[in-house]
């Protein structure tokens, strides 16, 4: 008798085992027909409130509306806050698996497909995500005219297209809005026009006019660009600020163990990926890019992945990240502005930027931090006694001991407790607006055997109390064994392949005292044309070892003149054993630095630094 029941025993473990863990139900979502999966998947996950279950989808395509969808109040960093329905609320559920078998799920209007909140071991595998209708308007510029400041447009993204008081509106199947934040591609290389900035229509300061031709067709008048968008470029546009980042892709909040392997998203209407206080997250072979054969220059209307105030480590493998409008990912903290201290121990602040607001900043016993918003310059720290949002834009934190008495009278605070360590290998990103990646974590950061070509700055490690208001100083980052190719064709500003430009104004800058700690650039191969490659201020130790750097004649220069390496406020730097190959002399500038060793024996390099710093980076 002991034999069958070991059997047993063993038959009943298989059965409860799915890819998410022990004691799993699994339950298969057959493609049986119907025209919305919206009530069902929300009927199954009602019923699984603690998740445990593995969701098994058929082969095909799967449809989700808005109807029957759930709805919520988000607030999402980084994006636009309000009332959104959602296809997957995933809330407080632990190992819940989601595998899909060559599965589409295909999302129609207003709708944002995962919502993942306070939960534990949630794996994604094998979907592809893509919307009826893309969020950006793409057109081909069949004719110019330059009389009136116009071209003629033919509508290539299907979206349906009108004109209302003389403003052309695009819409969706439940959606609708009009101009605003747009850029120029080049059909030819798929990417952002060279000098882009050329035909940037600053919408904000006159509304172009509009005159319908045809069902698909139109004329764009009124550009107030330098130059008209080119005869054959595609002119994309994405709506006005603060209404352009509705419905990000996949939302995660307050959730331990995120997994997305073998997955896909063809199409957002903000941030493909967008995790906020989350820790331990994994993405293998996950690509934002665009479907083949469709025709479209858009992929994700926002970043391809956005990490804030999270923890554990962020691991990238595998990626693709192509054709988005904004980075392919950017991982940091918070800063928020202080508005008073009273009592020596209660703070109030309130957050620098608009889509920021409603952000779950801190907790009880948090260790937060003070710094000079003119330096970046940390104070002091403190533990947070009490932590509470008095709305969405203010915090009241109260300090367990009693705060230095004589502190600037512009200040921040952040909470370095919520930092992440990232590894990103074997990731290519290409033919995106923006930069390829942006770090601001004190976390151990390793980059290395990635492809990398974007439209402005390659590798950006920044840091402001000012602007965007994103945290924090880096301590140990490694660049190693990565392809670098064509950065900086934007135009409107200098970008570097590696730019660290923490903005600390003029009167902040001091030899006592550098934002970033250890930053390594070693085994590269970069391949570029403008005349600026490393631009570096603030910087305790800064290496530039091994890399091959070759000049590019894909473009001339839009920025010539630079100096290929510009150094200012560093207080160690090495630069041995590159090589050059082009025309020119790699000439490197140094400022205010303690330490620089230039190593002579380079081949194409100059054999001594120089004082000629770039006057584009913020005031010097």
């Amino acid at each position: 008798m002991k034999l069958p029941f070991l059997y047993l025993v063993v038959l009943l473990g298989l059965l409860f085992q799915g890819c998410g863990g022990q004691h799993v139900r699994q339950i298969s979502v057959p493609l049986d027909g119907r025209t919305d999966y919206t009530s069902l998947i929300r009927e199954i996950l009602r019923e699984h409130p603690q998740g445990e279950i593995r969701l098994e989808f058929d082969p095909g395509v799967y449809d989700f509306y808005p109807e029957e969808a759930e709805e919520r109040f988000l607030r999402v960093s980084n994006n636009d806050n309000g009332t959104k329905r959602i296809a997957f609320p995933l809330d407080g559920m632990r190992r819940i698996t989601i595998c899909g078998n060559n599965t589409e799920f295909r999302f129609h209007g207003a709708i944002v497909p995962f919502y993942i909140a306070n939960c534990e071991e949630v794996t994604l595998r094998g979907l592809t995500f893509d919307y009826d209708f893309p969020f950006v308007l793409e057109g081909r510029v069949i004719a110019q005219h330059p009389e009136i400041r116009g071209v003629d447009l033919k509508i290539t993204s299907e979206n349906p297209v009108r004109v209302v008081d003389g403003a052309l509106h695009f819409s969706g199947y439940d959606w609708e809005r009009t101009q605003g934040d747009n850029i120029v591609f080049d059909p030819e290389t798929r990417a952002p026009y060279y000098n882009t900035a050329r035909f940037l229509h600053p919408y904000w300061k006159g509304q172009l006019k509009a005159e319908m031709l045809g069902k698909d067709t139109v004329r764009l008048f009124g550009f107030l660009s330098p130059e008209l968008p080119p005869v054959g470029s595609i002119f994309a546009d994405k709506g006005p600020f603060r209404e352009n980042r509705h419905y990000p892709g996949i939302v995660v909040h307050a959730t331990r163990g995120l997994t997305i392997e073998q997955s896909v998203i063809h199409a957002s209407g903000a941030m493909a990926l967008i995790c906020e206080n989350s820790e331990e997250i994994s993405l293998n072979g996950f690509d934002v890019r665009l479907r083949e054969g469709s025709g479209r220059f858009i992929s994700a209307s926002a970043d391809a992945t956005h990490f804030v105030n999270c923890r554990g480590t962020i691991r990238f493998d595998g990626c693709l990240f192509e054709n988005m409008l904004d980075d392919a990912t950017n991982v940091h903290g918070t800063y928020l502005r202080v508005d008073s201290i009273r009592g020596g121990r209660l703070l109030t602040a309130r957050f620098g930027h608009v889509q920021q607001q409603g952000f779950d900043f801190a907790r009880k016993g948090d260790t937060l931090r003070l710094i000079d918003r003119i330096s970046l310059r940390p104070l002091c720290t403190f533990v947070a006694e009490e932590a509470r949002s008095l709305d969405d834009e203010s915090w009241e934190i109260r300090s367990a001991s009693e705060l230095p008495d004589s502190l600037p009278e512009l200040l921040a605070v952040e909470n370095p407790c919520h930092m992440p360590a990232v590894e990103m290998r074997r990731c290519t990103v290409r033919n995106n607006r923006a930069r390829s990646i942006l770090i601001s974590t004190p976390g151990r950061v390793v980059v290395e055997e990635n492809y990398f070509s974007s439209m402005m700055a390659g590798v950006l490690i920044a840091g402001d109390a000012n602007s965007w208001f994103e945290s924090g100083s880096v301590r140990d980052v490694l660049i190693r064994n990565n392809t670098f190719v064509n950065f900086g064709t934007g135009g409107e500003n200098p970008q570097s392949v590696l730019q660290i430009s923490p903005e600390i104004l003029t009167e902040g800058r001091g030899n006592d005292f550098r934002y970033h700690g250890r930053i390594v650039f070693t085994g590269n191969i970069v391949r570029t044309f403008d005349s600026q490659v490393i631009y570096a201020l603030s910087v305790d130790r800064l290496e530039i070892t091994g890399n091959h750097f070759i000049q590019s004649r894909d473009y001339p220069p839009i920025f010539d003149g630079l100096s290929y390496i510009d150094l200012q406020y560093c207080r160690e730097v090495d630069i041995s054993g590159n090589r050059f190959e082009g025309d020119r002399t790699v000439e490197i500038s140094a400022v205010a630095c303690d330490t620089v060793r230039l190593d002579p024996r380079q081949p194409g390099f100059a054999p001594a630094v120089v004082n000629k710093p770039n006057t584009f980076f913020y005031k010097q």
